[in-house]
């Protein structure tokens, strides 16, 4: 995988969600926050300490303000992975273990943030942690690892997953030809500028879910409906989130 290849899907990620609307409350300083790893900086001396999700009426979660404020990602919104989504994800990611799923880029495509208060009016406040999600009792928010020097680890997860998802599928069917991964890109592509043709802000969710679901046309693997029941149950959620999401 080329470093320009790598930085293009980032760019085309940071891109698609800067298609936000801006219904949602701003952060103190006026604009939606987002983060590089924890020990790294971006031009000023603060690392990532806190942030704050707020909830949408899609039951999604955004990043509404931080400790730190990187000028350079200004007017950009984040969405970030909650707990039931990120054991969705892992669930679907499991499948792949045997086609050479990598823990390290998994790992590495996310920033760790654990619970720490609910703060009401469907916010709650987030700590950075240093857990990893795979192994991690707590129950965690993950934010995509997009800022870096060079380029976030989440664009090398994604091509990660993508090629993998494609490995596996053309393992357990007999397709007439061998699916590619630019089909798979392309299908996911037209999915994802459907929301951004009714300005709705496209969520990390539904990419990560677009790519590890993806089925050609005629095969189903998993029901869809599957999805939209997890989104809107509140089993196994920590309280404080739970709380937040019924307000």
């Amino acid at each position: 995988m080329s470093g320009k290849k790598c930085r293009r899907r980032q760019k085309n990620f940071q891109r698609k969600q800067a298609n936000a609307e801006k219904a949602l409350p701003r952060g103190a300083n006026g604009f939606h926050a987002a983060g590089v790893h924890m020990d790294e900086k971006l031009g000023t001396d603060e690392k990532i300490e806190w942030c704050i999700a707020i909830l949408d009426e899609s039951y999604n979660w955004w990043l509404d303000d931080a400790s730190w404020l990187p000028e350079t990602i200004e007017e950009e919104r984040l969405s970030i992975l909650d707990p039931r989504q990120i054991e969705y994800v892992f669930d679907l990611l499991e499948q792949l273990r045997d086609f050479g799923l990598q823990h390290s880029i998994v790992e590495r495509a996310f920033l760790r943030f654990a619970i720490d208060r609910d703060l009401g009016g469907g916010r709650v406040r987030l700590v950075a942690t240093r857990e990893q999600i795979a192994e991690s009792e707590e129950k965690l928010f993950a934010l995509p690892n997009i800022f870096s020097d060079t380029y976030g680890g989440y664009a090398e997860f994604l091509d990660h997953i993508s090629s993998l998802r494609i490995k596996y599928l053309n393992s357990a069917h007999h397709f007439a030809q061998q699916l590619t991964v630019d089909e798979l890109e392309d299908e996911v592509r037209e999915s994802l500028e459907g929301n951004a043709e009714t300005h709705e802000a496209v969520h990390l969710f539904q990419e990560l879910a677009g790519i590890l679901e993806y089925c050609p046309a005629g095969y189903v693997e998993r029901d869809e409906s599957e999805t939209e029941e997890m989104l809107h149950a509140d089993d196994d959620l920590p309280d404080e989130v739970a709380i937040a999401e019924n307000h």
